[in-house]
């Protein structure tokens, strides 16, 4: 990005969101591996309760640079995509997220946090189940979801937005949780603003999967410098009892293969320099439909045992 760099960035350190420590123990340190843009970033584990974040880490002036036009979570609707296959491979992930929270309520009032271009949105809107809104700091994005589904979609950081308390009978957080400052008063925010038993569901990076342990820095889950605060799954069973809610249950719902692909070319990149022919083919074979094929039934079973990168939580407000 032009006019970015290192010397430009601001820098924010904080103690522990969630026990307030300022004794921490260095992981490791990384760069931008999604994006490649500048800066070295560091993760660090709380030596008193044991939650891992970004150390220091960007403050959002800079931060929100780290966030370009082509970013994953800014594609387009299923309803602009050019043609029928493709329409209803972007509705698959949503559709299925959206039957899932409605094994749990069926409908109401529903507030999606980090809501991107609005592509679960879009399918809880179709469901007509539904009455929706949205949270995006994002200009291009939030102004996107707007003109296309005609809802409420507030541009700003989740903190810094004002609802009525006890309006929502949902809140879903689709891989935001880890990109916030201060996850743990977002969490309190969020079980303000639900109705009594009004559920929260939001996903994760698996820091307990099989794929974090195998790629170690070069885990997917990690996105350096995006990612701020990592949860273990027995930490958030600590947490989200003591901030009024009920831990439900843990699930993989989202697209491992894809994941799993990301973490490849992160930890190819590694040695790319050297064996950049191999790189290719390495990515090429893994993209290619015999291989996906064969991949689908372990990554299904792993899905099933929710080890795989991304899981989410459904928690209930007591």
């Amino acid at each position: 990005m032009l006019g970015l760099n290192e010397d430009s960035l601001d820098w924010i350190e904080l103690p522990c969101d969630w026990c307030g420590s300022e004794s921490f123990e260095p992981i490791f340190n990384g760069t931008d591996l999604l994006e490649h843009l500048p800066g070295r970033f560091q993760v660090v584990r709380c030596l008193e309760c044991g939650l891992m974040r970004q150390n220091p880490h960007l403050a959002w002036s800079s931060l929100k640079q780290y966030y370009l036009e082509n970013y994953v979570s800014h594609g387009l609707m299923a309803r602009d995509q050019p043609n029928i296959v493709k329409r209803l491979d972007k509705r698959y992930g949503p559709w299925k997220r959206l039957r899932a929270i409605e094994a749990y309520q069926r409908g109401g009032n529903m507030l999606e946090v980090g809501c991107g271009t609005g592509t679960f949105l879009e399918e809880a809107v179709r469901s007509g189940h539904w009455t929706v809104s949205g949270v995006e700091p994002t200009q291009h994005a939030a102004e996107y979801v707007r003109s296309r589904l005609n809802i409420p979609v507030y541009e700003d950081v989740f903190s810094r937005v004002t609802l009525p308390d006890g309006s929502f009978d949902a809140i879903v957080m689709w891989n935001v949780l880890e990109h916030l400052e201060n996850p743990i008063e977002d969490i309190r925010y969020t079980h303000r603003l639900l109705k009594p038993g009004g559920w929260y569901i939001f996903t994760v990076p698996n820091l307990d999967g099989w794929e974090a342990s195998l790629f170690g820095k070069y885990w997917i889950g990690w996105d350096l410098p995006r990612h701020l605060y990592f949860f273990s799954r027995p930490l958030l069973q600590q947490i989200l009892p003591k901030l009024g809610f009920r831990f439900g249950s843990v699930r993989c719902l989202s697209t491992s293969y894809h994941f799993l692909g990301n973490s490849l070319d992160f930890w190819s990149q590694s040695w790319q320099d050297r064996y950049p022919s191999l790189r290719k083919f390495l990515l090429t074979v893994y993209g290619s439909l015999p291989i996906r094929a064969l991949a689908s039934v372990p990554l299904a079973i792993l899905d099933r045992l929710a080890l795989n990168t991304i899981i989410t939580v459904f928690a209930q407000k007591i």
